[in-house]
Parts: structure tokens; sequence; C-alpha cells
């Protein structure tokens, strides 16, 4: 019987010094609110409707498309939604939105912190990779001169999936998983920039 204590006892010291990593389905559930969210076409300008006309003409460059599109069009005070853009339209994001919702893929632990490297707070660190893509992208996005009109945007940012290393983390004393990477960030969309 004492034995058996004493087995026990080990068995309870080495799982209490060791943390194994993190599973997959642990990972994502941590990142999902790290990247939840819409991707969106956004700007200031289409902030509120109507639109002035003299300012959609001042940046014809970005109201253009989206008036040949059909999200868009020219009333007596100016540039009003149509029903087609108010499907689009999401206020909160001042743009219009091409995906509801990006997908996390292909995770792996590449790397595990040393114990000695910890912070006191932690039990143990290790950094992962992923993949997100968008779980759709709408065709209108992929207009030549959407992309064109956007500042520093590319058909490829929007459409294919991205890659990234981040820092997770357990605290001490808790089984939750944490983000722990100040670095990371994931702000989907497109911008345009106005002139005024």
């Amino acid at each position: 019987m004492q034995r058996l204590l004493t087995l026990i006892t080990l068995s309870a010291l080495i799982t209490a010094c060791g943390q194994s990593a993190p599973s997959e389905s642990e990972i994502s559930k941590t990142l999902a609110d790290s990247v939840s969210g819409k991707g969106c076409a956004t700007s200031t300008l289409f902030k509120r409707f109507p639109i002035p006309s003299d300012m959609a003409s001042k940046n014809g460059a970005i109201t253009r498309p989206f008036e040949e599109m059909g999200f868009i069009a020219q009333s007596a005070d100016g540039y009003q939604l149509t029903e087609k853009g108010q499907a689009e339209y999401d206020a909160e994001r001042s743009g219009f939105c091409y995906t509801d919702s990006y997908q996390i893929s292909d995770i792996k632990v590449i790397d595990e912190e040393a114990e000695s490297d910890l912070p006191p707070a932690l039990s143990g660190a290790w950094t992962v990779s992923f993949t997100l893509a968008p779980a759709s992208v709408d065709e209108w996005v992929k207009n030549p001169a959407i992309i064109k009109a956007a500042s520093r945007a590319s058909l490829e940012e929007i459409v294919e999936p991205q890659s990234f290393n981040v820092r997770v983390a357990r605290e001490k004393g808790k089984d939750e998983l944490i983000a722990a990477d100040p670095r990371f960030s994931f702000s989907p969309g497109i911008h345009f920039n106005m002139g005024w």
C-alpha cells in the first residue's frame, strides 16, 4: 500500500512539473476571439449616407466602382445606398463587407519555452503557427478598380490564406490557455483613404 501511495504521489508531481502542449482545439478556441470579425472595404467616406455630391466627386476613384456595382446611386441629396448596397453595408464598420468570418486551420505547436525562461505567472508557453482564411469572399471585392483605389491592398491579401505565429500560454493554477502575444493583431479588410 505504501508503494502505491508513493507511486501516485510521484506521478502527480511529475504531471505538475511539466505542462503538456495545448491541443489543436484549445489553440483554435483561444485564438477565435482575436480573429473573429468581418472583412470589409471601409472608409470615412462611408460613415454617413448620403455622401454629399462634392465629397463624392473629390473621391471619384472610390465612389465610381461602388456606383458601377450598384451599391450607391446619385440622388438629389448626394450618393445614397441602394438596396444592393444596403445588403452589403455595415454601419458599425463604415463599409461594405465581403466576408463574414475567418477560419483557422493548419495549427501546429512549433516551439515550447523552457520552464526556466517563463515569467512567474505562467506555467507553460508555446509558439504556435496557424493559417487564417476567409470563410468565403464575395466576388464584388475582386473588382480591379476597388483594389486599385484601396490603400495598400492586393487581391492576394483579401482572398488568400495568411500564416501567423503566435505565443500562447497557461497561467499558473489555471487550465485555460491564453493568447500571450501583444505583437499579434489581425485586422481584416481594406481601407480607402478619402480626399478632402
